[in-house]
């Protein structure tokens, strides 16, 4: 694991300098993305805030967790390079966009779920040209582990989802690791998931120690209130993990 070979180097360069370490150097990174063009007046038909509202959110509360938030985008500068380029280093990741499970030639279950950067100022999303694929999140990850990662998007939580495994992190409600991954399995309305994870942040970073990823789940889910398109697609989050981790790095 190339990611760990450097923290291993870094470590060892720490114990052996006599000097003090300024303080956060070597804070676990995580990293916020957010979709905003893909979600503008001239894509949708009407003006959508929300996207900012929850990069806002998720950079402060990612960062009021404990994580260092070294690589953050709205907007254009969001794209799949970007993306791709600086995952590897971080353990904790959020991302807010259009998500969804495409069809893949090879491997279980024929699905190679993905989301789709920033389209930029001049055009709306295209999934032909705009989505980065779990597979390529799985092969630029090099096998590290991450702590938590959010997929704040459609479909990204169904159970035929593959983003969870492109961070390692297995697809069962009892991990023996420190690992959770938050994401919705249907399609969710943005203001359905800024009321979620509002509360989700709010409860985690209550200053409780005892209080876990799992129960801020479980909070967040039992407020109600969510609006939904209609009965046969509702609002539906879901994760997996561990239900003990508290989502604080290690």
């Amino acid at each position: 694991m190339k990611r760990a070979q450097l923290l291993l180097v870094s470590a060892l360069i720490a114990a052996s300098t006599l000097g003090s370490t300024a303080p956060g150097v070597f804070a676990a990174q995580g990293q916020v993305r957010s979709n905003s063009d893909g979600f503008a007046y001239r894509c949708l038909g009407y003006t959508d805030t929300y996207p900012q509202q929850l990069y806002t959110l998720a950079v402060s509360q990612m960062t009021k967790l404990g994580y260092a938030v070294t690589d953050a985008s709205l907007g254009s500068a969001f794209t799949r390079s970007a993306f791709l380029s600086t995952v590897g280093k971080d353990y904790a990741v959020y991302v807010h966009s259009h998500g969804d499970n495409y069809w893949a030639a090879s491997g279980y279950p024929n699905v190679d779920s993905g989301f789709l950067q920033d389209p930029g100022t001049s055009r709306c999303n295209s999934a032909s040209t705009d989505v980065v694929r779990s597979s390529s999140i799985k092969a630029a990850t090099y096998g590290g582990p991450f702590t938590l990662v959010i997929m704040s998007t459609c479909y990204l939580g169904a159970d035929s989802s593959t983003m969870p495994g492109a961070f390692q992190i297995e697809k069962t409600k009892l991990s023996p690791q420190p690992e959770f991954y938050l994401s919705y399995a249907n399609h969710v309305y943005d203001s359905a998931m800024l009321r979620f994870e509002q509360a989700f942040w709010s409860y985690i970073n209550s200053g409780n120690p005892n209080y876990t990823l799992w129960g801020a789940f479980t909070y967040a889910n039992s407020i109600g209130g969510y609006p939904i398109p209609d009965a046969q697609d509702p609002f539906l989050p879901n994760w997996w993990g561990s239900s003990i981790y508290n989502g604080h790095p290690l």
